[in-house]
């Protein structure tokens, strides 16, 4: 009888861990939307690091992990950005990176009392289509310069909705310049649509240097 009920027991908890397994791997896992700046070292630094890719994000994620970048004038989703290096402080930007203060706190969003969140940042490498992608030429334009990442595989149509796996969010973009005049701060808004979620905020500064 005691042999029984351990049976029963162990076979009871296998088909729990098969139930939490199986479930585990039938939600969905959440898109992953962020931040990108493009950057050079600070002038006069020997020598010069010039077109360096960050991820500024809202979690942390590991070597390898691949992004999409829009490209807001021409309205194209564009892969990929691959994370590079593991998670960078002000300090490692400051002295391996040889970047300004000024883009450094771009990147960590200091300028703002209520950012939507921490940025987590890390180093990103041109991959794919994006190695070679020559970007929207137009004198107002300025997504070379950072924007928005995408997880990859997603697409944008005319009306300016995002969709990536069975999910779709209605993008919406604004501008604001500093109360100095300094530089700008871009606020990307995606709402989810025909699905309950809060919407996801990503902000992207670029201070005058």
């Amino acid at each position: 009888m005691q042999g029984r009920n351990i049976t029963q027991a162990l076979l009871l908890a296998l088909g729990l861990a098969v139930g939490l397994d199986a479930a585990a791997q039938a939600a969905p896992v959440a898109a992953v939307f962020g931040g990108w700046r493009n950057v050079h070292s600070a002038n006069g630094v020997e020598p010069a690091q010039d077109d360096l890719a960050f991820a500024m994000l809202p979690t942390p994620v590991a070597k390898g992990t691949r992004f999409a970048i829009l490209d807001r004038e021409a309205n194209r989703v564009v892969c990929c950005m691959v994370v590079s290096s593991d998670r960078l402080d002000a300090g490692v930007l400051e002295t391996q990176y040889r970047l300004p203060g000024v883009w450094v706190s771009d990147l960590l969003n200091e300028g703002n009392d209520t950012p939507p969140y921490q940025p987590r940042v890390y180093e990103m490498q041109r991959d794919g289509a994006l190695a070679t992608y020559v970007f929207h030429d137009a004198i107002e334009a300025y997504s070379d310069l950072g924007g928005l990442l995408l997880p990859p595989g997603a697409s944008i149509d005319a009306a300016g909705t995002v969709k990536t796996g069975t999910r779709s969010y209605k993008l919406q973009f604004q501008t604001t310049t500093f109360t100095d005049e300094d530089g700008t701060l871009d606020r990307f808004t995606l709402r989810p649509v025909g699905a309950p979620g809060a919407p996801v905020v990503v902000e992207v500064p670029y201070a005058t240097y």
